[in-house]
């Protein structure tokens, strides 16, 4: 099957809006191809709604790493976003699995949250998730500012009742990192952060953004 990045709006000061529906590997290629080469941060999906342009879910380019029995951490800078590793999650998620790779990764991931802990969470790289388990996302919280940054405040005041909710990842081993990816669901689905959505495989649905210069 053919995949093509869809055109679907101007954001100012962002850029031009396109969306992909396909599966993780053929969305970076879709997008690749009109110059876009990873998916939209949630910050820009956040500002694509705040700007009316859709409301749709979407997959977005944040992944959340876990060992079992350890902190979920937030890194933007996603491996998933490298071909080979799209890839390997793709497969992984089309057996019915995450996508496992060496505990180190994991590892990395902290030493680099730690380091940027005095850091304002709106420019650190990595951020360690304060809760286990599921939790309520307020405007005040580092994880909500870590994801939305500039966003957070206004998309908050428009879309929400005060509260996002935060599915946690849950990894099964002690000795790998589990890497996924972040789902923003719609605002009429409580605009949900999933770090344990699957079906990398499947016809899902993803922004991206052709950046204003």
């Amino acid at each position: 099957m053919k995949y093509e990045a869809q055109k679907v709006g101007e954001v100012p000061e962002l850029g031009t809006i396109y969306r992909v529906n396909a599966p993780l590997d053929e969305q970076l290629k879709a997008f690749e191809k009109v110059g876009i080469r990873t998916l939209a941060t949630l910050e820009e999906v956040a500002q694509i709604r705040l700007a009316e342009v859709s409301n749709d879910y979407s997959r977005t380019s944040i992944a959340p790493i876990a060992v079992k029995d350890s902190k979920t951490i937030l890194v933007r800078d996603s491996p998933l976003m490298n071909p080979l590793m799209t890839l390997a999650a793709v497969r992984a998620h089309a057996n019915k699995r995450y996508f496992e790779t060496i505990k180190e990764v994991y590892e990395a991931a902290e030493a680099l949250a730690q380091s940027q802990d005095t850091i304002a969470p709106e420019d650190r790289d990595a951020l360690i998730v304060s809760q286990t388990g599921d939790f309520k996302l307020t405007p005040e919280m580092d994880e909500s500012r870590f994801v939305f940054r500039k966003q957070t405040t206004p998309y908050f005041a428009k879309f929400t009742e005060g509260t996002i909710p935060f599915w946690n990842l849950f990894a099964s081993s002690k000795n790998t990192a589990t890497v996924n990816y972040l789902w923003f669901s719609d605002p009429q689905d409580e605009s949900v952060l999933s770090c344990r959505d699957g079906s990398l495989d499947d016809d899902g649905r993803a922004f991206g953004v052709l950046r204003t210069a």
